[in-house]
């Protein structure tokens, strides 16, 4: 019985052990096919590695691709233009097309001494490049040891290892990614290599990521680790054949076409205008075409208008103020017409004529309600400033009628005695009494010009008076009195809602001073946006929002007495 148990658990022990065993030289191993793709990308990093030695001989910068990698058993060298030089296509002092021969690139780079390092030497722009390709390769040669299943691995030496690969790299793209002056001339790294050096760094960049990568694989838990590691190092070998590639393809041409590849010709000019009339004629004709059909609305619109424009008149001279309409309305559409103007210039294109389009219908629609906006304003700003007066006109009022004037008499002394508005105001009273308006008459008048609540009741109580009778000194006295406390207490509710009315001015001024102060550091960012069509929409529901708040704010802060 002993026999048996010690036999089944030794049965269970081999079967976990191997098991064990198959599942580590698996996670090892991680399969033929990832192995070769190391190999591969080893040896393109170790062949630019050596094209970039400049003590190596021209002819030993050639190589065999091996077996197992695309393009097996063909020779590779690097491109003429780096070990030769190559011809350039250019321009003469007279503006004549010439071809120049360039000299090699790798004579350049060599000759570009850019890092002084104590202890170890100056480097060149060939040497930094060089460097880079080495880290790239020791990285795939450190992987590909660690996918041995014959050679013992230590987790901790492998991440010092990799820790100091990307290390070196980080170094490495440090140096290349400044721009240096080079004797009296600035020397650029990123346009190493007739402009490929922009793509290769960019791609270094990507390959330091993965480094990194590869360091924290070793940190996630067991049953990740093994994945995240393989996928790390799988896309530095995608990255360093993309490298690779980027090399020994053809760069980006940096010179500027040829202009006559861009002219127009004479057809092509005229072709554009004859459709700019067309289109232009079409549009004109649908306008035409749409206010044919909307002629007798428009008319009674027009008719409309008209009417309210004079109404409008008379109500500005009510206010003794003779203001022309007109200037109001085309002042209203020419500040939006203007405004989409430099919006349009700025945006381009047809969306430029759309923002035009847009503002200047916004303009026309504010102008039609933008007189009776200017009116209620300024009739409100007439009535405060009367009510300032209006306790002093009451005084003056009540004395007189104690010295034996009559009502007539106290409004010609107040209309002579004090200063406008309220003066004008007494004095058209006066002046319409005298020309046969009855006096209660000439009082509405004025209560209908004044948007003010005390002087209503002042024309109340002196109406009824002269109805009923009763005695007008006393009256004005209590108005006196009843002005009095009620201005007191006006000051109080205006101390006690100034917060209310602050906070309605920061809300309406801090986010346009925010705006001013990220147009004084990013200038060009701000106007690409803001002169765009979504900036623009933006902007204006950024202000209808705000105008919405401060009213919401104010309304909060206001007590009616």
């Amino acid at each position: 019985m002993k026999n048996k148990i010690f036999l089944l658990i030794f049965a269970v022990m081999f079967v976990f052990g191997a098991v064990f065993s198959a599942a580590d030289a698996q996670a090892r191993a991680l399969g033929k096919n990832d192995k070769k793709r190391i190999e591969c990308a080893m040896f393109k990093m170790l062949f630019l590695a050596q094209a970039f030695d400049v003590n190596m001989p021209v002819d030993k910068k050639q190589a065999q691709v091996p077996t197992g990698c695309p393009a097996a058993g063909t020779t590779i060298k690097p491109p003429k233009w780096f070990l030769e030089g190559q011809d350039v296509k250019t321009k003469d002092s007279s503006g004549k097309a010439v071809t120049v021969r360039k000299g090699a690139e790798l004579d350049r780079m060599d000759k570009a001494k850019v890092v002084y390092v104590p202890g170890e030497g100056t480097y060149s722009e060939a040497d930094l490049w060089r460097q880079a390709f080495s880290n790239v390769y020791l990285y795939l040669e450190r992987a590909n040891s660690s996918m041995d299943p014959t050679k013992p691995i230590s987790i901790d030496q492998l991440v010092r290892g990799y820790v100091g690969n990307r290390i070196n790299l980080v170094a490495t793209l440090d140096r290349l990614n400044k721009d240096l002056l080079f004797g009296s001339k600035p020397l650029i790294m990123k346009d190493s290599m007739d402009g490929r050096g922009r793509a290769m760094l960019a791609t270094l960049e990507l390959i330091n990521n993965e480094f990194f990568s590869t360091i924290e694989a070793f940190s996630s838990p067991l049953n990740e680790r093994e994945d995240k590691y393989r996928q790390a190092v799988q896309a530095v070998v995608v990255l360093s054949n993309q490298l690779y590639s980027e090399f020994m393809t053809s760069a980006i041409p940096t010179f500027p076409p040829d202009p006559k590849e861009l002219k127009t010709t004479a057809a092509d000019r005229l072709m554009f205008w004859v459709m700019l009339l067309i289109g232009s004629g079409l549009a004109g004709l649908s306008v035409y075409l749409y206010l044919e059909v909307k002629r007798q609305s428009i008319a009674i619109m027009v008719e409309d208008y008209r009417d309210k424009s004079i109404t409008w008149a008379e109500a500005f001279n009510r206010q003794f103020l003779a203001i022309d309409i007109r200037y109001i309305v085309f002042g209203t559409i020419g500040a939006f017409g203007l405004f989409g103007i430099v919006a349009g210039i700025n945006t381009g294109g047809f969306s430029g004529v759309f923002v035009f389009i847009v503002f200047t219908a916004i303009g026309v629609f504010l102008s039609i309600r933008m007189p009776e906006a200017v009116l209620e304003s300024l009739k409100k700003a007439r009535g405060r400033k009367i009510n300032a007066q209006l306790m002093d006109a009451l005084i003056l009022l009540s004395n007189s009628l104690r010295s034996g004037m009559d009502i007539v008499q106290g409004f010609e002394k107040v209309s002579t005695e004090m200063r406008p508005p309220i003066a004008d105001e007494f004095g058209l009273v006066i002046k319409n009494y005298q020309l046969g308006t009855p006096f209660e008459k000439a009082l509405d008048g004025m209560n209908d010009r004044i948007d003010s609540r005390m002087l209503s009741y002042i024309i109340k109580a002196i109406v009824i008076q002269r109805q009923v009778g009763g005695n007008l000194t006393v009256i004005f006295a209590r108005l006196v009195e009843n002005i009095r406390e009620e201005s007191k207490l006006e000051e109080k509710l205006q101390a006690m809602t100034a917060q209310q009315k602050i906070q309605a001015i920061v809300v309406g001024i801090m986010p346009f001073l925010m705006l001013g102060v990220m147009f004084m550091f990013r200038p060009d960012e701000m106007i690409s946006f803001y002169g765009s069509p979504i900036g623009m929409i933006v902007l204006m529901v950024c202000v209808i929002w705000i105008g919405i708040g401060m009213k919401i704010i104010k309304k909060t802060g206001e007590v009616k007495i």
